[in-house]
C-alpha cells in the first residue's frame, strides 16, 4: 500500500470514451455550455493515469493537443513512455508524481490546461492526496476550461460500504498479492451472500453487484475494494468542492444523467419543479436513480451560451455511424433506471441517414415530416452517443500513421480497442479481430486469400464486411 492505495499490482488498462476531447465537445454542446477550440492547439492533461491507455489513444488522434499523463506508480509511467516512444507519439508527456508533489510544484512548472481528467481516482484516495488534486485543478486549469470528474456517490454505495470494509479487513489476513487476497475476501463475501446474510437481502443490488465483480478482473477488483480511504460521496459535497476550487458544475459526461425523461422514473421528476440550487436539485436526481458512480463535468468559470449559439453548435456537431448500428427502427437504451425505448419513428429516420455516410446534426434536423423540437432532437443526438450507435466525427482526420503504430502495439497486447482516428477515441475488438488486424498493420497489402489462408473463413468474412469500414475510420491502413 502507499498512502493506503494498492501498489503491489498494476491496475490493467482500461479505455473510458468519456475523458476524450471529441466526448467532451459533443457532450458540453448538448448541455449548452462552451467548451474549448479541440481543432486548434489545446493541453489536456490526466491525473491518476495507470497504464495511460486513455492518454495514448486521445494524443495518437488528437495532433493539435498537447497531453500530460500523470500517476505516482512508476512502474506504469515507464510502461507508458515506452509505449508512446513505440508508437511515435511525440505529443505526449508522461510524469511520475504524487497529487500532494503536482499541488506543490513551482507555477511554472505547467503550462495551463484547457482540459484535466480523472477516472477511478477521487473516491480511492486520502482526503490530502483529494485535497492536492483540488489544488492543483485550481491552480492549473484555464478560464473556460474543463473537468472530468469520476467518484462512486450515495446512495447507490451507501450499503457497499458495509462489504467494503469486510473484503479489506479480512483481505489483509490473507496470503499472495493484492489480487489473490481480494478474491479470497470476495468468495467469503459470496458464501455469506449464499448462506442468507440480512444485507443482501436488504439491498438486493448488492447481491448483483456481487455478481458482477466474478467478471472483473482480479488485478483491478484489488484497486476497486482494497484501498484504505474508499469512499462514496454526496454529489453535493463535490460541488461544493470543486466550486471552492473555482469550478461550476455543468451536468453529466453520462448523457441519459442529463435527460430527466429517459434517466428519472416518471413520477419523481415533478419533485424537481421549482428546486434551483444545483446541488439539492443533484442530489434528487441521485436519489431518484439510486445513482452509484458520478462522470461529472465542471469548468472554470464561463456562463451557458446563449439559445442560438447553443443551437448552432449543435447543429455543427458531425456524427458517424458504429459498426453494427442498426440501419432503422427503434431503439432500446440501458440506463440507471433500466431499459428505456427509443421510439421507431423518431430514431429510425436518424438511423437510416446515418447508415450512408457521416451527418451533421443540421443534417438530420430536416429527415422528419414534422420538425423535431430542438429539445428533442438534442436528446436524440445525446442518446445515439450514449447507446453506442453514433460517434462525433473529428472535424479534421488527422495523419493516421500514430494510430497506426499504437494499434499494432494494441493488438499485439491483446488490449482489446484499437484507435479509431476519424472518431478520436477506440472501438472495442474481439482477440480473433485483434489478430486480423495485426496482421494488416505488419503487411498492408495482404489479401483476402491470404487472410484466410492464415486464420480461417472468419478472416475473410472480416476482410469483406469489416476491414473497409475500418479503413474508413482510420484504425487500418488501406493496403
Amino acid at each position: 500500500m502507499t498512502d493506503g492505495y494498492v501498489s503491489d499490482v498494476a491496475y490493467p488498462p482500461q479505455f473510458h470514451r468519456e475523458m476524450t476531447p471529441a466526448w467532451l465537445d459533443a457532450v458540453a454542446r448538448g448541455l449548452g455550455q462552451p467548451a474549448p477550440d479541440f481543432a486548434a492547439p489545446f493541453r489536456w492533461c490526466e491525473l491518476g493515469c495507470g497504464a495511460g491507455l486513455n492518454a495514448l489513444v486521445s494524443a495518437a488522434t488528437n495532433p493539435a493537443g498537447h497531453f500530460t499523463a500523470i500517476d505516482m506508480d512508476a512502474g506504469q509511467i515507464e510502461r507508458l513512455r515506452h509505449s508512446a516512444a513505440t508508437a511515435g507519439i511525440r505529443n505526449l508527456e508522461a510524469i511520475q508524481a504524487g497529487f500532494e508533489e503536482l499541488a506543490d510544484a513551482p507555477a511554472e512548472r505547467f503550462a495551463p490546461f484547457d482540459v484535466i481528467v480523472t477516472h477511478g481516482v477521487l473516491s480511492w484516495i486520502s482526503p490530502a492526496q483529494r485535497q492536492a488534486v483540488l489544488r492543483f485543478i485550481q491552480r492549473s486549469l484555464k478560464p473556460g476550461g474543463l473537468v472530468y470528474a469520476h467518484y462512486m456517490t450515495h446512495p447507490g454505495l451507501s450499503a457497499a460500504a458495509a462489504t467494503q470494509q469486510l473484503v479489506r479487513r479480512h483481505a489483509a489476513t490473507q496470503p499472495g498479492d493484492s489480487a489473490q487476497k481480494v478474491q479470497a475476501s470476495m468468495a467469503l463475501l459470496s458464501r455469506l451472500e449464499q448462506a442468507g446474510a440480512g444485507l443482501f437481502t436488504a439491498y438486493p443490488q448488492e447481491r448483483h453487484r456481487l455478481k458482477s465483480t466474478r467478471q472483473q478482473n482480479p488485478a483491478a477488483l484489488a484497486h476497486e475494494m482494497l484501498p484504505a480511504h474508499w469512499e462514496p460521496f454526496h454529489v453535493a459535497e463535490m460541488i461544493d468542492a470543486f466550486a471552492g476550487a473555482g469550478c461550476r458544475y455543468l451536468g453529466s459526461a453520462t448523457p441519459p444523467d442529463n435527460i430527466d425523461a429517459v434517466g428519472l422514473p416518471a413520477a419523481t421528476r415533478p419533485l424537481l419543479a421549482g428546486v434551483a440550487d444545483t446541488a439539492t436539485a443533484e442530489t434528487i436526481r441521485d436519489i431518484a436513480r439510486n445513482q452509484s458512480l458520478r462522470r461529472d463535468l465542471y469548468q472554470r468559470g464561463g456562463q451557458p451560451l446563449p439559445p442560438a449559439q447553443h443551437m448552432q453548435a449543435l447543429l455543427s456537431l458531425a456524427l458517424a455511424a458504429l459498426p453494427g448500428a442498426p440501419r432503422g427502427g427503434g431503439l432500446t437504451f440501458d440506463t440507471a433506471i433500466g431499459p428505456v425505448k427509443g421510439d421507431a419513428a423518431l430514431f429510425g429516420p436518424l438511423l437510416a441517414a446515418l447508415a450512408k455516410g457521416p451527418q451533421t446534426v443540421e443534417g438530420l434536423s430536416r429527415l422528419h415530416d414534422t420538425p423535431l423540437h430542438p429539445a428533442m432532437l438534442n436528446q436524440a443526438v445525446q442518446m445515439l452517443l450514449w447507446g453506442q450507435v453514433a460517434h462525433p466525427v473529428s472535424r479534421r482526420l488527422p495523419p493516421p500513421q500514430a494510430a497506426w503504430a499504437l494499434n499494432k502495439l494494441l493488438a499485439a497486447e491483446g488490449s482489446g480497442w484499437l484507435a479509431t482516428p476519424a472518431l478520436g477515441t477506440t472501438l472495442p475488438v474481439t482477440a480473433e479481430e485483434a489478430g486480423f488486424a495485426l496482421a494488416v498493420l505488419e503487411e498492408p497489402g495482404i489479401t483476402r486469400d491470404a487472410l484466410a489462408a492464415r486464420f480461417g473463413k472468419a478472416a475473410s468474412a472480416w476482410h469483406e464486411k469489416t476491414r473497409p469500414h475500418w479503413v474508413a475510420l482510420g484504425i487500418l491502413p488501406a493496403g
